[in-house]
């Protein structure tokens, strides 16, 4: 790998940071100081101002999200953040991806980049499960049309499957997935079909399904199973050796 993605692994600096330390001369690979972009490995002893580097330890969290809070560690206008529920995970962990404030259910935080681009870069079209109640009685003509496709007037075709769980006179119940998570995507495209969203939850990304014995606001780490089912993803899209 390159060495200012290694700097970035080792939890040094961000990229631009990285870069700028490369410069700067203090890096040293194998005791020789570079000033440019080299390739290496974990067993090549790499050195910031004469100490060793090593790769952080990768964690990976599935929580279960609560309405009402962003997805930000930090927010100008002092709303309520995920890390203000979460104290106790590492500093350096990153939600995968956004759940707006209204929006329940799973999320997943790792410090793994790589698996991260790999949920989330749209040419893997990896799975999100939604469960939505919304207004209205919803027919299955609607949700042949959104499967085939509707164009938004934001600018974009929305496509996702749509099967109706439970209807009543007011509203229903809908399971619905997505390949491609753009910004309140399921609420713009199901209130542009006439059906408001009402309530919106997550309950699965790629392979991760939600703990239901989570309680909102609960966060685990992910057990080893569920660890080696993302790592099998990620051999499996092998997007870093294109």
């Amino acid at each position: 790998m390159r060495i200012q993605k290694y700097l970035r692994i080792c939890g040094v600096a961000s990229r631009r940071k990285a870069e700028e330390l490369v410069r700067s001369g203090r890096i040293t690979v194998n005791g020789q100081k570079i000033q440019d972009y080299v390739q290496v490995t974990e067993k090549d002893d790499v050195k910031l101002d004469g100490k060793r580097l090593s790769p952080r330890e990768k964690v990976y969290y599935m929580f279960n999200k609560p309405m009402g809070y962003i997805t930000t560690k930090n927010d100008p206008q002092g709303r309520k953040t995920i890390f203000d529920i979460l104290k106790k995970v590492e500093t350096d962990v990153f939600p995968v991806g956004r759940l707006d404030k209204d929006t329940s259910g799973l999320l997943l935080l790792t410090n793994d980049g790589e698996i991260s681009q790999v949920l989330l870069h749209p040419r893997y079209e990896i799975e999100r499960v939604y469960i939505a109640k919304v207004a209205g009685i919803f027919s299955n003509s609607t949700a042949e049309k959104m499967q085939d496709g509707i164009k938004l007037p934001y600018g974009y075709v929305s496509k996702m499957k749509v099967k109706t769980l439970q209807v009543n006179e007011k509203n229903s119940i809908l399971r619905i997935i997505i390949k491609e998570g753009r910004k309140r995507e399921i609420r713009r495209a199901l209130k542009f079909v006439g059906h408001p969203v009402l309530s919106l939850k997550r309950i699965s990304f790629g392979p991760i399904l939600l703990d239901e014995t989570l309680k909102v606001g609960e966060y685990r780490k992910l057990s080893s199973n569920e660890i080696r089912a993302l790592n099998e993803l990620k051999k499996k899209m092998r997007p870093f050796n294109k």
